[in-house]
């Protein structure tokens, strides 16, 4: 007998290496502070006590309200830091050859995307304007609902890679460390330019707190009240924005792209208190190429299948 149970002991050793370990596959949300829930719909009704955390399976939806911060962490150590009134879908994670996630976002974040050495990231935001790639970079990204999009680089693990932004009619600009991109949709045209960050163009994402190496941009997570208002403002919506955002998708697929490409180094206008990010009226040289049409923005609930991916570098 007890040779008998012996063998059952190290015929199920033997086996544990087989069973799938759920380490790959945890992608945790933490509610730092405020109100955020999670779940299954665009609009998620489960809620998330502070400081608590829970693990989001593939496309799962979270969401937050005023003056709440939560943060997705993943199982490369990647992290989203999600601002107030934003809703973020996990629609996937893997790691394979390397780390492959893709979200739809909505409202206002940062991604920490690591990169480590002899390695890669894979990382896709869709937006109703565009959709960001990122390779291994610290950047925030404010999406407004009616299309709207402004994207900040503050560093990236290799210059190689840049930050690659596709917007819904292909248009394509690449963002190296120190340079942002804000885009409008207005009256069938989508606007965009590309300026080096600025203090004015970092207030938006002030509650998100400043990167480390914010000295050397020339920034600082010190705003004003009524600029953290207007912010607020452009990022709101973001709870219940089904319709909005599959309205914006509609407007921004048929759109052309007018690009501003100044060389000049004065620095950005104010924000204004508008819910939409403003584009400067000055830039700094971009890279373009040109890319197949991509087929709009992809309204939350519908699934990766649904969507084409843009080439990325």
């Amino acid at each position: 007998m007890k040779a008998f149970c012996a063998s059952l002991l190290t015929v199920f050793l033997a086996a544990m290496p087989l069973i799938a370990s759920p380490a790959d596959s945890d992608k945790t949300l933490q509610n730092q502070k405020g109100t955020v829930t999670y779940g299954t719909s665009a609009q998620p009704t489960t809620p998330l006590a502070v400081k608590a955390s829970t693990t989001l399976n593939d496309n799962d939806f979270a969401a937050t309200g005023g003056n709440s911060l939560a943060t997705i962490t993943l199982p490369d150590s990647s992290q989203i830091l999600m601002g107030s009134n934003s809703s973020v879908q996990m629609v996937s994670f893997s790691q394979t050859d390397m780390a492959h996630a893709r979200f739809v976002v909505v409202g206002k974040m940062r991604f920490t995307v690591n990169h480590p050495s002899g390695a890669q990231a894979d990382y896709h935001f869709q937006t109703t304007t565009g959709e960001i790639a990122v390779r291994g970079t610290v950047g925030d990204i404010l999406s407004n609902p009616t299309g709207g999009l402004q994207v900040n680089v503050y560093a990236v693990t290799n210059p190689a890679l840049p930050v690659q932004v596709t917007l819904v009619n292909g248009q394509v600009f690449t963002l190296a460390a120190g340079q942002s991109l804000v885009a409008t949709a207005a009256a069938g045209a989508v606007t965009a330019s590309v300026t080096s960050v600025s203090q004015s163009l970092f207030s938006p994402f002030s509650e998100l707190g400043a990167p480390a190496n914010a000295s050397s941009l020339g920034i600082t997570a010190s705003t004003t009240a009524a600029t953290t208002g207007a912010a607020g403002g452009a990022a709101g919506a973001a709870g219940g924005a089904t319709a909005g955002i599959a309205a914006g998708a509609v407007g921004a697929a048929a759109a052309v792209t007018t690009i501003s490409n100044n060389n000049t180094s004065t620095p950005a206008p104010a924000a204004t208190a508008t819910p939409t990010p403003q584009p400067s009226t000055t830039s700094v040289p971009i890279t373009v190429n040109k890319a197949g049409s991509n087929n709009g923005g992809v309204h939350p609930g519908v699934r990766p299948g649904a969507r084409p991916t843009p080439s990325v570098p």
